[in-house]
């Protein structure tokens, strides 16, 4: 487990909710940053603690939620916020990469913080590598040498 952790979930295999519940004596999360959209939206919902926040950064399960039960939202007092980079300027872009760096870099360069790499394909194999990251086979992040 990363530095730092004190409790693993295996979303593929447990209920996430159940177990954040569990370990949390019942009382929820209070952040989650969430990049699938619909298909985790009412176990994001219901590990949030009260007065929680959820971000949500992308929508890889789709971009519209069917039924959302909005007495959830409203008893539990979550904050709901919606961000994207693709609609920032490339200078604040790179404003904030560097902001992130000047904060963070220290912990990578140390080892305290880890960046998980799955796998290096080369360019010659970047289908390959589509495959494996669209059948959710993958832990960390995917690099793709272009040589």
């Amino acid at each position: 487990m990363p530095k730092g952790s004190t409790h693993g979930v295996n979303y593929r295999e447990q209920n996430f909710a159940e177990e954040v519940a569990e370990i949390t004596d019942g009382h929820g999360v209070n952040l989650i940053v969430d990049f699938i959209g619909p298909d985790y939206w009412d176990k994001n919902v219901e590990a949030l603690a009260k007065d929680g926040r959820m971000v949500v950064l992308a929508s890889m399960s789709g971009s519209e939620i069917p039924k959302v039960n909005l007495l959830k939202l409203l008893y539990k007092r979550l904050r709901i916020q919606g961000s994207t980079l693709r609609s920032r300027s490339a200078e604040y872009q790179a404003a904030l990469v560097k902001r992130f760096w000047d904060e963070c870099g220290s912990h990578f360069e140390s080892e305290e913080l880890k960046l998980y790499i799955h796998k290096t394909y080369k360019w010659a194999n970047v289908a390959e590598a589509h495959k494996e990251m669209e059948a959710s086979k993958t832990m960390g992040k995917i690099i793709v040498e272009i040589s």
